[in-house]
């Protein structure tokens, strides 16, 4: 991708004389950003604009172009493309709009550039996009005139969905004194996808930051393992939140791990920071251009006690632990004190401390004593102590950077002073306490969990499967007739790959019910297996806690009496199964995600799967820490604890089971969904009393 960014010569197709041209000014920014190569400009006409020969033909223009970026009428673009592949170019940026994105007429186009750069073996960038910036190169291919120092030069780049975020986010990454160091519109991204920017920014020595906005995630497997593998943060800003899942599916699974879920889930288990809000894009990119959080415990110190409260509560609520200072700190910052009594306290006011040349000693020698993973200065300060002010600044940032230890400053000032430094000091700074511990707690999560994924790789969980496990499940998976898979093969399923299952037994008359019945112990459960029953307690396809032969026969016929009530075909064949009591019902599930792949989920289960919408999802395969997570993270977890006398659920039988659900669904994937609900959690053990899968048909 080097030809895009770092390109030896390019061409800027669409071109004219006239001052508003959108093409000149994409040429014109190219020559203000001081781009080194060779630039040709191609138009409709000949003629002369910029100092440069305008050329009316590709056929004038030298072979082997490195790079064209194109913006024509849409219906231009084909043949036009296919006139540079022919004379040798081989990468396009088409910021030229009116495809896909507008009408069918302009998907047929897409379509049309797919194959022309399929047959010459081109890379393509858009179309529908504004194109690509890089600080190093002089590359900036916005077609609205644009000044260098609107686009500071920094360590941050952007893949961006949408030409207008990339505006945006230039200029809040520029206020912020973050800079760029490259950006790229994908617009439909009809080739070049946000995994291949993403591998290309990874391996990219001038970015140290990368942010995505997506709108869509097409690749979503292949872009969180790639930043999982990325030394470097990844930060990914994804909106479209409400496009859930468009289909109304059968299975619980497939109701509670909409996309949204599922993205969520994913950016979090591979350690991507996920922002909200353009506000948190820009926090968050802060707080890795700190050193890396590598621990749990901050230090504050702080000249308001006012502002030394609220950086109680955010670190709270971020989970910052505030140990006391040591007495060897104390003793350093006595001196410094118009009174004679300082508290240990963490936050330490400074209030009574009006040398402010010893902000930088004290903090500096709490990082000697090692008194915290992270540190937030506090400083509120007025007019008349600006320079000294700014002083402090540059001798922390030099601290931060001599020791590797993260100072999170937060200056209270006004506003032209706060403009003045984040502009000029080449240093993070917050303006709001709750921010700068947001930041720092993004660095924590992140950096923690990239140690955990590589610990992960290093010892991957080991399961005990029945060796014919999945040739097992691939046969009977494979004779099944329909995308529902039967109750009992369902079963069979679960068994084949070690899940522990609730006794049971298929049968076709009551004489056999009676027989299997009396064989598994009353109380029984009676189930009608029937592709009518979705779900079973909606159609009366299930008779719990049967007692005896007599009320047996009873249920068998009133679920036959009530599925001809609906118009339904009466059941043939019943499952019989002993019914269990006690246990706290849970749901394990499985979906196909197109983006993501295996999906598993764990939850409340029963009846509660949906109502109350209490779950838990992660990328399959998980680890035996994955599903821990799981676990905690439910709202329902304190229930699984035991509560009231209560005895506790038996984690590691869960997580046993979700590690064989996963393996299962890595090992199949003819099942696009399987719901294992409920499962009952006991004080020992967990048992599968019902499961549903459903095949890729």
């Amino acid at each position: 991708m080097n030809p895009i960014f770092y390109p030896r010569s390019i061409v800027v197709a669409g071109v004219s004389d006239k001052h508003d041209n959108l093409a000149r000014h994409i040429a014109s920014n190219l020559i203000e950003f001081g781009y080194r190569g060779e630039l040709f400009l191609l138009g409709r006409a000949e003629g002369w604009t910029l100092n440069r020969p305008i050329y009316s033909s590709v056929s004038q223009l030298p072979p082997n172009i490195d790079l064209a970026v194109i913006l024509t009428p849409a219906a231009t673009v084909p043949a036009l493309l296919d006139e540079f592949g022919a004379a040798g170019v081989r990468y396009a940026v088409i910021e030229s709009a009116g495809f896909s994105e507008f009408s069918e007429e302009g998907a047929k186009l897409e379509e049309e550039l797919c194959q022309i750069a399929h047959k010459w073996g081109m890379r393509l960038v858009g179309p529908n996009c504004i194109g690509i910036i890089c600080t190093d190169s002089g590359i900036c291919t916005i077609f609205v005139p644009t000044a260098p120092e609107e686009i500071p030069r920094g360590s941050v780049s952007l893949v961006s969905q949408s030409g207008g975020v990339v505006l945006t986010c230039i200029d809040l990454l520029a206020a912020a004194g973050l800079g760029i160091a490259k950006s790229v519109s994908v617009g439909n991204k009809i080739d070049l996808k946000e995994s291949d920017y993403l591998q290309y920014f990874i391996q990219d020595s001038a970015t140290q930051i990368i942010l995505l906005y997506l709108e869509s995630i097409v690749e979503g497997r292949q872009l969180v393992e790639l930043a999982a593998q990325s030394p470097k943060p990844v930060i990914v800003y994804k909106s479209n939140t409400g496009q859930a899942s468009a289909q109304i599916a059968q299975s619980h699974t497939a109701a509670l791990a909409n996309d949204e879920g599922i993205v969520n889930a994913a950016l979090r288990q591979f350690g991507i920071t996920r922002a909200m809000t353009f506000r948190e894009m820009m926090i968050y990119s802060k707080g890795f251009t700190l050193p890396p959080v590598r621990g749990n415990r901050l230090g504050v110190f702080s000249r308001s006690g006012g502002h030394a409260i609220i950086a109680v509560d955010c670190a709270s609520q971020f989970g910052f632990e505030l140990p006391p200072y040591s007495d060897a700190l104390i003793e350093v910052a006595q001196p410094f004190f118009r009174v004679n009594v300082i508290e240990r306290m963490n936050p330490l006011d400074l209030g009574t401390v009006f040398n402010f040349d010893a902000y930088p000693v004290l903090v500096e020698e709490a990082i000697k004593l090692n008194q915290a993973d992270a540190f937030l200065l506090i400083f509120n300060y007025r007019r008349e102590t600006i320079p000294t002010a700014r002083a402090v600044a540059e001798k922390l940032k030099a601290i931060s950077q001599r020791y590797q230890v993260p100072i999170a400053l937060c200056y209270f000032t006004e506003a032209e002073e706060v403009n003045y430094l984040e502009k000029h000091l080449g240093f993070p700074l917050f303006s709001e306490v709750y921010e700068a511990v947001q930041a720092l707690a993004a660095s924590r999560d992140h950096y923690r969990r990239v140690e955990l994924l590589r610990a992960a790789q290093n010892h991957p969980p080991a399961i005990s499967l029945p060796k014919d496990a999945p040739s097992k499940a691939r046969w009977i998976i494979s004779h099944s007739t329909s995308a529902l898979l039967p109750l009992d093969q369902a079963m069979q399923v679960c068994e084949a790959y070690g899940l522990p299952v609730a006794p049971w037994a298929k049968v076709y008359n009551l004489s056999q019910a009676v027989e299997v019945s009396a064989r598994i112990g009353y109380p029984v459960v009676v189930k009608a297996i029937s592709e009518q029953a979705a779900h079973k307690t909606d159609v009366g396809a299930i008779a719990l806690n049967i007692p005896d032969q007599v009320l047996l026969a009873a249920a068998i016929l009133e679920m036959e009496e009530r599925f001809g009530q609906q118009g339904l075909e009466p059941p043939e064949q019943f499952l019989i199964q002993k019914m269990l009591s006690g246990g706290k019902e849970i749901i394990l599930g499985g979906k196909r995600d197109p983006s993501f792949g295996p999906v598993l989920l764990l939850g409340l289960g029963g009846i509660y799967a949906e109502a109350l919408q209490d779950i838990s999802i992660r990328l399959a395969p998980v680890t035996p820490l994955d599903i821990e997570e799981m676990l905690d993270q439910l709202r329902a977890a304190r229930l699984l604890s035991g509560i009231r006398g209560q005895p506790p659920a038996d984690r590691s039988a869960v997580v046993d089971a979700m590690l064989r659900l996963s393996q299962l669904m890595l090992d199949n994937e003819k099942i696009l969904e399987i719901d294992l609900n409920p499962a009952l959690v006991f004080e020992h053990g967990l048992q599968v009393v019902d499961a549903r899968i459903i095949l890729k048909s």
